[in-house]
This record gives structure tokens, C-alpha cells and sequence, in this order.
């Protein structure tokens, strides 16, 4: 069974979507689009759930997951939500709010450093319960069946506390578990926050990787944006068949992430 990403003309190139069980890294440059990629694909899956299908996919024998689960480390959840509401369409806000539930770790991500607790909440770790420990909990509770979104491991590669390890423990947890419990996961992560060896460790511990980054030639007088997959378990076979090398993406208002056009190996 396949879960489309929602996002436009996507899923027709990957027949359908990605493997229902698929957890997969969203790695980018900041601000070049996979914080946006994930908030399409929740926004537009709860809009799924309602019945209200994109005109590409009408027909098709959708079923979509039974929610959307956000999970955020550092940034308290009224900030996610006024992030949501900024950038989106009121539409796409409000199918997303009526599907989606939150696990805020901010206040627990927050309560050893120099912020005032009055600024954070009160959240504490308990006596020797470890941050990834919490974490793992909160998706065991709330995340079967759902699309989970993970934001993100950059906060736990600049973490005071942070430990490589656990950051790999996370990763496999999450690659294992979604696929008995038959959901996906979105893991969001800067690029370059850490060395190559480590980014490269991670891309192979998920089932699927995008990369979100920002043009960098000199002929072109205005920023793009585009992504590309250097793995993608069920995917890439239908990427490297047409020959893609990479998708132009935009994001717009009304509609979220678009793909605008693709590259081709020459």
C-alpha cells in the first residue's frame, strides 16, 4: 500500500506515492523546503481524511492515515501553529488543526539551560529519565497509524546533552517502529549541522532520503529552490527510470509545495 505526499505532480512520477511503513529524512538548507514539504504533505493528508482529494489523485484508491502527529523539540507548539497560520492558506490550516495532535518537548528540551523556566513552562525531566526516553514514549502513545512529523534533529545535534548515539538510537527506533505500526515518519534536519560521515550514517539508517537546497549559480539572478532523493527505499526505482536528476520546487500560499519542473541526467 502506497501514502501519496500530497505534494503536486509528485506523486505521479512515484506511482502513487511512498511504501505505507516509510520513515524518511528531510534534510535542507535553511529555509529551501522540507519544513514546507512536510507541512503540504500533513496539511493536504488532512484534507484526505476529509474526503477532499487533489484533482491528480481523484480516482485512485486512496486511503489515508489516521491523523497527523507534530512532534517539536525546541519550539513550543503556539509557535508551530502561528508558523502554520503565516504561510498557509486558511483552508489548509484549519483541515490541518482538526487532524493533527502535538507533542511539545520544548519546555523538557529547555529545562537545563539558562532560560528562565517562566519563559519555557514548567515541563522537567523526571530523576534519571532520558529526553530521548520521553520522546520515544510520546510516539508510542500517540503515533500509530498517523504521519508523524519529527522537528528536528537539529536541535538534538545543538543540544547541551547531545550524543551522537542517541541520535542514531532515535533514527532506528523510528525506521523500525513505523512500519509495524503502519505509519510514516518526517524527520527534519538542517544540512551541513554536522560533518558528511554523520549525514551519511543517518541517510542510510532511513528508508528515504530528500535533500531541500537552494540554487547556487552564478547565471541565475533570482533564488530557486529544488530536491533531490539519494535514497528512497520503493521510490527511487521510479526516479531513476525517467531519468530525474532533480525537482524544481516552490512553495505557494494557497496550494503548499509544488514541483515546477524536473532536470534530467544527461
Amino acid at each position: 500500500m502506497k501514502i501519496p505526499t500530497f505534494v503536486s505532480s509528485l506523486d505521479s512520477i512515484i506511482k502513487g506515492g511512498m511504501p505505507i511503513g516509510t520513515s524518511a529524512l528531510l534534510m535542507g538548507d535553511p529555509g529551501a523546503g522540507n519544513f514546507e514539504f512536510a507541512i503540504t504533505s500533513a496539511s493536504k493528508h488532512a484534507l484526505a481524511i476529509e474526503g477532499k482529494l487533489p484533482l491528480e489523485l481523484e480516482g485512485r484508491d486512496v486511503k489515508p492515515l489516521n491523523g497527523i502527529l507534530y512532534v517539536t523539540i525546541s519550539k513550543p507548539q503556539k509557535e508551530i501553529q502561528r508558523s502554520f497560520r503565516l504561510i498557509m492558506d486558511e483552508a489548509l490550516v484549519r483541515a490541518l488543526e482538526s487532524h493533527i495532535s502535538y507533542v511539545d518537548l520544548s519546555g523538557i528540551y529547555y529545562s537545563r539551560s539558562q532560560i528562565p523556566a517562566s519563559w519555557i513552562g514548567k515541563s522537567t525531566l523526571k530523576d534519571k529519565e532520558d529526553f530521548i526516553t520521553v520522546l520515544f514514549k510520546s510516539l508510542e502513545e500517540k503515533g500509530r497509524g498517523k504521519l508523524i512529523i519529527i522537528d528536528s534533529l537539529t536541535d538534538l545535534f545543538t543540544w547541551r546533552d547531545f550524543d551522537f548515539n542517541k541520535i542514531l538510537d532515535l533514527s532506528r527506533g523510528v525506521t523500525r517502529v513505523v512500519k509495524e505500526w503502519d505509519s510514516v515518519a518526517y524527520t527534519l534536519m538542517t544540512r551541513n549541522i554536522t560533518d558528511p560521515k554523520n549525514e551519511n550514517i543517518l541517510i542510510e539508517i532511513f528508508d528515504g532520503a530528500m535533500v531541500f537546497r537552494w540554487s547556487e549559480s552564478e547565471n541565475i539572478s533570482k533564488r530557486f529552490r529544488y530536491m533531490y532523493m539519494p535514497k528512497f527505499i520503493g521510490v527511487l526505482q521510479f526516479i531513476e527510470k525517467e531519468r530525474i536528476e532533480k525537482f524544481d520546487t516552490q512553495f505557494d500560499y494557497n496550494t503548499g509545495m509544488v514541483i515546477l519542473n524536473i532536470t534530467r541526467v544527461r
